[in-house]
């Protein structure tokens, strides 16, 4: 026997399911393969290189960050909840702090600490490593009291936490996916998440670089608008991007990947103005200066091109039509979605191993013992600010838990 425990991917939950397992099994006995030359690469760049490591969440917000889908994530946040993983952390040297949103960084603001800290702890515990390893073959035991084999290893009991497909560069490939599929493991058909959305209109490439505080991004279907999100949007050369939109992709391109063409509704304010009183009280200002206190200027440009309203035109000679007009594009701005960024521009990944063949109470898998997940590889991905790393955490802590008292009995 090579190992008790092979874990493939040294990423955050793989290396935080080690350092667990290590707790619980001789450290020496775990072998960690990853296919980049060095651990936790995607890691090491999160939260724009500071490190969001996790978000301020009692369960119940924790559940609804991860959809319909998200109480499967229930057994994990009760094993390993924020508050528990920022006491860990500094208890191994990584004080952490909340900013005002409920993000968790740490002090030092380095995802690159956070990284090495972790695989200088695992180093130093005892468990072993393999990098440059492409594991390219999952074979389950061939019968009871036989062991899992991984290429030309073996071992009591495997765990996957080899990531998504976002960001290959980084390590997340998609190459996991297949190696549970050939387990036997129905995958969700992957799709980037959190990623910037392109359009079929070019008028936002003309305001690339310009940033809204706060925006609604509604998804709308033949019912209407269905689905929504508030929060910061930002305009670039193709399309749109900002946490709102990152947060509403991952369901956008979903639709997309099925073929479904995609509109959205943008409201750039949340009141609703009343243009009969406007001409009564600013009937000699011009619509563009009202507008231009709302928003950006040459938006405010665009936005009334777009209406069909002169920039010049005073309050006391706009129509009711165009103030209609004007209205529907406040609060109801269309753009269809022509793509996305791609896996290449994404920080998650939607789809995945199927929950239906996975335990949520120990995140062992349903067709045959021993094999265990963790982190990005499920089919989970919750919003922007530290919600994806929380989940690759205590799943982590929840899966190597499970595979170590599995290998002890």
């Amino acid at each position: 026997m090579d190992a008790s425990l092979i874990i493939i991917g040294a990423g955050p939950a793989g290396l935080w399911a080690a350092l667990t397992a290590a707790q619980r099994i001789p450290p020496e006995r775990i072998l960690v393969l990853d296919r980049m030359a060095e651990a936790g690469a995607k890691l090491a760049v999160t939260g724009g290189g500071r490190g969001n490591i996790s978000h301020v969440a009692i369960e119940e917000e924790f559940f609804s960050a991860f959809g319909r889908q998200g109480r499967f994530t229930m057994p994990a946040f009760r094993t390993l909840s924020p508050g528990m993983l920022r006491y860990a952390l500094a208890r191994m040297g990584i004080p952490s702090d909340i900013d005002v949103d409920g993000r968790i960084y740490p002090l030092s603001q380095s995802a690159r600490q956070v990284r090495d800290v972790l695989y200088a702890a695992a180093k130093g515990a005892g468990i072993r490593f393999r990098f440059n390893h492409r594991v390219s073959r999952l074979v389950p035991p061939a019968g009871p009291g036989q062991p899992w084999r991984v290429d030309d290893l073996t071992a009591r009991a495997v765990l996957l936490a080899a990531g998504g497909q976002s960001a290959a560069q980084l390590g997340s490939d998609g190459s996991g996916f297949a190696l549970a599929k050939s387990a036997g493991y129905r995958i969700v058909t992957p799709v980037p998440a959190l990623v910037p959305l392109h359009t079929v209109e070019k008028w936002p490439a003309a305001h690339s670089g310009l940033s809204l505080p706060e925006v609604q991004i509604r998804l709308a279907n033949q019912r209407g608008a269905d689905e929504a999100v508030a929060g910061a949007m930002l305009f670039t050369h193709q399309g749109i991007s900002g946490p709102a939109v990152l947060n509403i992709s991952g369901r956008v391109a979903r639709r997309l990947a099925e073929g479904k063409s995609v509109h959205l509704e943008l409201a750039l304010s949340e009141d609703k103005p009343d243009f009969q009183q406007l001409r009564q009280t600013a009937g000699t200002r011009t619509v563009l200066t009202w507008l231009a206190g709302r928003i950006p200027r040459a938006l405010a440009r665009t936005l009334l091109d777009l209406a069909g309203i002169p920039p010049e035109l005073t309050f006391s000679r706009l129509s009711s039509g165009q103030s209609k007009a004007l209205l529907r594009h406040l609060t109801a701005l269309p753009l269809t979605v022509s793509g996305t960024g791609g896996f290449a521009e994404s920080m998650a990944t939607s789809g995945g191993v199927s929950l239906q063949q996975v335990q949520p109470e120990n995140l062992e898998g349903r067709l045959a013992p021993g094999l265990f997940f963790a982190g990005e590889i499920l089919d989970l991905d919750g919003p922007t600010g530290g919600w994806n790393l929380q989940w690759a955490f205590c799943s982590g802590q929840l899966a190597g838990a499970s595979a170590a008292q599995q290998v002890r009995d």
